[in-house]
């Protein structure tokens, strides 16, 4: 079952390193020549990331916490995304036990999992963290992943919640209103928002942004925040920001294991993964809080109102509702959600 360690405790146990040494590799279903150690375990765990080489110092240190933590015994060797398999292969390599453990994005697998989609983030579903951790720890969303993750043979360890996820455009845009003048790239799920607004939206990939913007192609786009935007140049073309409260975090990863390997760890070991990964997952969002503070200086920041908020959290309902239809465990985690909404005033 999914556990809250969002206020992390630190790992007082002593843990003294055995000679045995248990090295994790093959099939899901059956470990070849693994020597399961009963006490003192070495454990090596194999995993891929879906970023680039930009992120290894973040995932180094996520290594070096576990190795620090189970004094040398949870050995985690790191793997860039596509090293091993392409990023859309990684869930089913992970369920086949080629992959230990994933970083994985849940929107890579939506396919084969009915509640990916909405653990990697739906619009409106969440405007702030505070209600991020509360849909997770407090009304059950944490556990109802982690059920259906482990019914597929995967071990659910944390989320790894994301940075912003917002408008930047040419022009100033302070309501939905000024929006309808502009073309905008998005998402097909912000799209699904936009388009309620008569808001015309097109889709194009990072690479092409810088070029569409400054030949005017497209008078703006939502991908994500100051950081991101400022990676791409693109404040060279563009430098009006605005917070649209659609979703933040405006993304959500995750830490999962192969059931198989999570099940040949000792309940020590499981414990000292477990809250590690949720101390690097706090640290991770964290740096893109601090990524985007140190950008910010590059744009000029505005946001929408909150009328336009509750507006856009009702234009989503259809985005919400063809999630809900992918199966009753799925409608259960929109109607958490709606729940939430209500609560916070964003939904009647």
């Amino acid at each position: 079952m999914y556990n809250n360690k969002f206020a992390p405790k630190s790992v007082t146990t002593p843990v003294k390193a055995g000679l045995a040494c248990l090295v994790l590799a093959g099939s899901a279903l059956a470990l070849p020549g693994a020597a399961f150690a009963q006490d003192g375990d070495v454990i090596e765990i194999r995993m891929q990331r879906y970023t680039d080489a930009g992120e290894d110092k973040i995932f180094n240190r996520y290594k070096d916490m576990l190795a620090e933590a189970s004094d040398g015994r949870i050995i985690l060797n790191i793997f860039r995304g596509g090293e091993l398999v392409p990023n859309d292969q990684m869930f089913a390599a992970l369920r086949s036990g080629t992959l230990h453990a994933i970083n994985g994005y849940g929107g890579y697998w939506g396919g084969q999992m009915d509640t990916a989609v909405i653990e990697s983030g739906i619009p409106m579903a969440w405007t702030s963290l505070e209600e991020a951790r509360e849909l997770w720890d407090e009304r059950g969303f944490g556990d109802l992943l982690a059920e259906n993750y482990a019914q597929m043979g995967v071990h659910y360890v944390a989320p790894v919640f994301g940075g912003k996820f917002d408008l930047l455009t040419k022009e100033p845009v302070e309501s939905l209103a000024d929006l309808s003048e502009l073309k905008i790239r998005a998402t097909p799920s912000a799209s699904a928002v936009l388009d309620h607004f008569d808001v015309p939206t097109v889709f194009i990939p990072p690479e092409e942004f810088y070029i569409a913007l400054s030949t005017n192609s497209i008078d703006g786009l939502v991908y994500g925040g100051p950081y991101d935007y400022s990676v791409l140049n693109l404040n060279e073309v563009a430098t009006h920001y605005t917070e649209l409260n659609m979703l933040y975090p405006g993304f959500v990863d995750s830490i999962l294991v192969n059931q198989n390997v999570w099940n040949s760890m000792s309940e020590e070991l499981q414990e000292i993964f477990t809250e590690v990964t949720a101390e690097w997952a706090d640290y991770r969002h964290q740096k893109y809080v601090e990524w985007n503070e140190e950008a910010s200086h590059l744009f000029e920041i505005t946001s929408l109102p909150e009328s336009d908020v509750q507006e856009m959290t009702k234009a989503a309902q259809d985005v919400w509702d063809a999630e809900a239809e992918k199966s009753p465990r799925a409608a259960e985690a929109i109607e958490m959600i709606r729940n939430m909404a209500r609560d916070k005033g964003r939904l009647e």
